[in-house]
């Protein structure tokens, strides 16, 4: 009885509930008493609180154990939702990599197709510069037996005035004074010939001399004509185009002497200077037009277009002339008028005499008449913006610009990189030229910076100069003395030369804008690029020699002083506004935001290359207010 009873006590989940089983067990057993009954019913009424309780805390156990499966579901969830986004940026940054990289291989495709499509135009330039440089050996070469001809004369002078030796033997008769005496007046004949000679010789070495250096001279003054006439024909600024035009009639001036002093008859010097004499009217009545408020219209422009095309060809005369003219085709065309150099003359004087020069003097005529009328006008307006102007002379060039200066060693202040690290810099700085030790020789001390004066040598005895900055140790210049005589690498490898060379010195975003090959040196001038905006004033050039391959030279000092966090940039004109500034002849092959540096400053702007007549072109035109800053012809820069 007292089994069956723990078992119904154990099982049940309330004393209520217990009590009733209870008695349902007690009506089934028979012989069972009222007292037991009650017995039981009170024990198991004393029973039912303690089992009450564990039930509760079973219950509080099942709701934590619920509330950490909860709390770690959602953990879960939040892992995999950050799984997620994690996978996604990944996902996006890896595309975004691959954007770069492509923009990257189509950059430097665009740089292989540029220089190869100006690589023919850089050689004719070499060619061109090869000769311009034997020219000048030859005339140097002249120079040299110039002197050596004064040498010879002062020695003969010598000889002529010094004491005479007493040759005379009176112990041989005669006949042997009388061949003495023969000899001696046919040594002092002889001698006064040669010496008579040498005289004339001199003479005529100094004379071709003279008339060689003022057709070198001409040549170049021709030169700047010609640049002056190519940038002037494609401006469409009224203040460039005084400034150009200004220029223009210096140079015209001056090779119109130039020509005076060369050996020809005058009706040759006035047919040669007829288109010179031409070009510095133009310009004046060009100039004057301009400073009357007015503007070069269609005729100029056509004007402006005849007179490049036939100074074009004037200056490839004279080059072809000095370059091929040789001392006897001088001498021949000074004395008889003939010779290569007369064929040349008559080829020049057919060249500037134009079918169209009275037309052109009737132009000229009519243009004094309308400039004498406008005379009181211009008067007027010259005497009115005459305070103005010396108003804004008075004021300081770039005033209101903030400008800011490289951060540099205070005056007496310990250098912050000692010389022994200098040292070690440049070991890592070129670690690949074999250079043995460094020791720091010195300093150089500027405005600008401070900086280490680092030398080494290599295993073949070239030696290795740098300077080294005293501030942070950074690589700002350096000349590598080697001897480069060949082309090993074509232009294409040594570029990615110098951008390797960058690169290993921590100059990221650099773009190279500017190629010089002189020989087997090339010059590369690399610039700060930003989000398509070009920074010309953080100017690094690197030399590279093509014979090994290496970096010769190097200069950062203008990025190092330039280079700076700057501020957005802003503009005043569009991109569309500006483009509808430009020369309307120009056909625009691409465009970008630049900074260049002016007198003024730092400024904005729109960079234009521009073809025009078969020739490329850089214009520049102020972002802010719309002006030519420059115009620059490809090939002045290659």
């Amino acid at each position: 009885m007292k089994k069956k009873t723990t078992e119904i006590s154990i099982n049940t989940s309330s004393g209520a509930e217990k009590v009733e089983n209870i008695e349902k067990e007690v009506k089934k057993e028979n012989g069972s008493s009222a007292k037991s009954v009650k017995s039981t019913v009170k024990k198991t009424e004393k029973e039912a609180p303690a089992v009450k309780k564990t039930e509760m805390e079973k219950e509080a156990a099942d709701a934590r154990v619920e509330a950490a499966l909860k709390r770690k579901q959602a953990q879960e969830k939040r892992n995999a939702e950050r799984k997620a986004r994690a996978e996604k940026k990944a996902e996006a940054r890896k595309k975004w990599l691959a954007e770069r990289k492509a923009a990257m291989e189509k950059r430097k495709a665009e740089k292989k197709a540029k220089a190869e499509k100006h690589a023919a135009e850089r050689k004719a330039l070499a060619e061109k510069r090869a000769a311009e440089k034997e020219a000048k050996l030859r005339e140097r070469a002249h120079a040299k037996a110039n002197r050596n001809n004064a040498q010879s004369k002062k020695k003969a002078n010598k000889a002529k005035n010094g004491e005479r030796k007493d040759n005379r033997n009176k112990g041989y008769g005669g006949w042997i004074a009388a061949v003495v005496s023969l000899g001696v007046v046919s040594l002092a004949l002889a001698t006064t010939v040669t010496v008579g000679a040498m005289e004339m010789r001199k003479g005529r070495d100094a004379l071709m001399g003279a008339y060689k250096s003022t057709m070198y001279e001409l040549t170049g003054i021709m030169e700047n004509v010609d640049s002056d006439l190519d940038r002037i024909r494609i401006s469409a600024s009224p203040a460039q185009q005084s400034r150009i035009l200004t220029d223009l009639l210096v140079q015209a001036r001056l090779a119109e002497l130039d020509v005076e002093k060369l050996p020809i008859s005058a009706e040759e010097n006035r047919n040669v200077t007829v288109f010179i004499n031409r070009t510095a009217a133009e310009c004046e009545r060009m100039l004057s037009k301009l400073r009357n408020g007015e503007e070069l219209n269609e005729y100029d422009r056509q004007v402006l277009e005849r007179l490049y095309q036939t100074n074009h060809t004037m200056r490839e005369e004279i080059n072809n002339l000095v370059s091929n003219m040789t001392d006897k085709d001088l001498m021949d065309y000074v004395k008889k008028g003939t010779g290569g150099m007369k064929a040349a003359l008559d080829k020049l004087q057919q060249t500037t005499l134009e079918e169209n020069k009275e037309k052109i003097e009737n132009k000229l005529e009519e243009g004094k008449e309308k400039l004498k009328e406008g005379k009181d006008k211009i008067e007027e307006k010259l005497k009115e913006g005459k305070d103005k102007v010396e108003e804004k002379i008075k004021q300081p060039m770039g005033a209101g610009m903030e400008r800011t200066k490289p951060e540099k060693l205070i005056e007496g202040e310990k250098p912050r990189v000692e010389a022994a690290k200098a040292e070690e810099l440049c070991k890592r700085y070129f670690s690949d030229y074999k250079i043995a030790e460094f020791q720091c020789v010195g300093e150089t001390v500027t405005q600008g910076y401070a900086a280490y004066n680092v030398q080494g040598y290599d295993d073949k005895g070239n030696l290795l100069f740098a300077e080294v900055s005293q501030e942070n140790g950074t690589l700002m210049r350096f000349d590598y003395y080697e001897d480069c005589s060949g082309e090993t690498f074509d232009i294409r490898n040594a570029e990615r030369i110098a951008e390797e060379f960058l690169e290993k010195l921590g100059y990221d975003d650099m773009e190279v804008v500017r190629l010089r090959a002189n020989g087997s040196l090339s010059d590369f001038t690399f610039v700060y690029e930003d989000d398509g905006v070009v920074y010309y004033p953080d100017e690094i050039v690197v030399k590279v020699c093509r014979t090994r391959g290496v970096v010769s030279g190097f200069d950062a000092t203008k990025y190092l002083q330039n280079h700076r966090g700057r501020d957005e940039l802003k503009v005043n004109i569009s991109l569309a506004e500006a483009y509808g500034k430009l020369h309307k002849a120009l056909s625009v092959e691409s465009s970008r935001l630049a900074v260049v540096k002016t007198v003024r400053g730092e400024r904005p702007a729109y960079e234009f290359l521009c073809e025009y007549e078969g020739e490329n072109y850089f214009v520049f035109l102020d972002a802010l207010n719309g002006e030519e800053i420059s115009i620059i012809n490809v090939k002045s820069i290659q």
